[in-house]
């Protein structure tokens, strides 16, 4: 297995199965720049096959989650030609691969959203598995009151909230509470922003009652729909419903079940 990436505008920290990552530009509320951009695409090609992580927990430094993009830094590079093409063009196209990749990760991925949830940072929150929300969090879509559009995150934002909605958050550029997008459906716990830390570990316990191999497959599954036919989806759920129930996990799970115990994932031997 790789070692883990070494970053410094993430902070990445492993602890047993869970990592908890931490956008880390406080003095700038986290806003992306192409070095944290960087180090999220090196994660997220470290996460993609490894089966050590079974949780992402992502937040933000210094009471932030994060700003978005940072626009002084694409503003200066916009004339700066990458292999001959145009840069926004490109940097923005990654962008978006990189959301697709994050959203597929086999792991479980958790947002604790305080502070500042603007552009990417919106994004990120609202393609996460479980999102929880704080009161005191302040979201928005910004990027037309810039005139651009919110090209890469509207996809994410209509898969959340709806196109109803997403076209009133994008074409008002409303800014609003963490109790706000709790109602629209960003996030599914709502707290007070003093019980974050305690939300997010109940969060978390409740998470790591559930097998890591079927949270994976239940994932896939969920992730496919509107991308198949009915009867493909029929039969590809079957596939992985089978495929599970003759794993070591599903064996462990349903064995622990008939015995009245908690299931021992950690002992399961695959293959």
């Amino acid at each position: 297995m790789a070692e883990l990436p070494k970053c410094e505008m993430l902070l990445v920290e492993k602890s047993g199965t869970r990592l908890d990552v931490t956008f880390n530009r406080p003095n700038q509320r986290n806003a992306i720049n192409q070095q944290m951009s960087d180090e999220i695409v090196s994660l997220v090609d470290w996460l993609e096959d490894n089966s050590s992580v079974r949780l992402v927990v992502l937040r933000g430094a210094g009471g932030h989650f994060c700003a978005g993009g940072d626009i002084k830094e694409r503003k200066a590079h916009a004339d700066v030609a990458l292999d001959g093409r145009d840069p926004i063009l490109v940097r923005n196209e990654r962008t978006g691969l990189t959301f697709c990749r994050f959203e597929r990760l086999p792991q479980t991925t958790i947002a604790l959203v305080e502070g500042s949830a603007f552009g990417g940072g919106f994004g990120y929150a609202c393609l996460a598995d479980i999102t929880i929300l704080t009161k005191g969090a302040r979201m928005g879509m910004p990027e037309t009151t810039l005139g651009v559009a919110p090209a890469q995150i509207a996809p994410l934002v209509v898969k959340r909230v709806g196109l109803t909605r997403a076209r009133q958050l994008a074409l008002t550029a409303e800014r609003f509470d963490g109790a706000s997008a709790y109602e629209y459906g960003v996030g599914q716990y709502l707290c007070e922003d003093a019980e974050a830390d305690a939300t997010l570990e109940e969060v978390v316990a409740k998470v790591m009652k559930c097998g890591p191999i079927a949270c994976a497959a239940t994932k896939d599954i969920m992730l496919r729909v509107g991308t198949m036919s009915p009867e493909e989806q029929a039969r590809y759920a079957a596939e992985r419903f089978a495929e599970m129930n003759r794993s070591g996990e599903g064996k462990e799970g349903q064995t622990a079940f008939t015995e009245k115990r908690k299931p021992r994932w950690d002992q399961v031997q695959e293959g």
